[in-house]
């Protein structure tokens, strides 16, 4: 993604080449599971993705910490 001891975190956010920074800014179309359905998607964004890359191998699935329940976000 980049190195912030070789060029400012604002330059590296904000760099659009980089397909993984610029999934992270918008991340709502490229979410999938529990997460691109949820009713509550603009509060918390899909949450950490790092924990969706750990456990699925896919920085883009749901968030497997996510507490609430099928009926509690709206997709049951």
């Amino acid at each position: 993604m980049g190195n912030v001891l070789e060029r400012p975190f604002g330059q590296i956010w904000t760099d659009e080449s980089n397909p993984i920074v610029s999934g992270l800014r918008d991340r709502k179309e490229l979410l999938k599971g529990r997460c691109a359905r949820c009713s509550y998607l603009d509060i918390c964004n899909g949450n950490l993705r790092a924990r969706a890359e750990a456990v699925f191998g896919d920085m883009w699935r749901e968030d497997p910490a996510c507490y609430l329940t099928d009926e509690e976000i709206g997709i049951s």
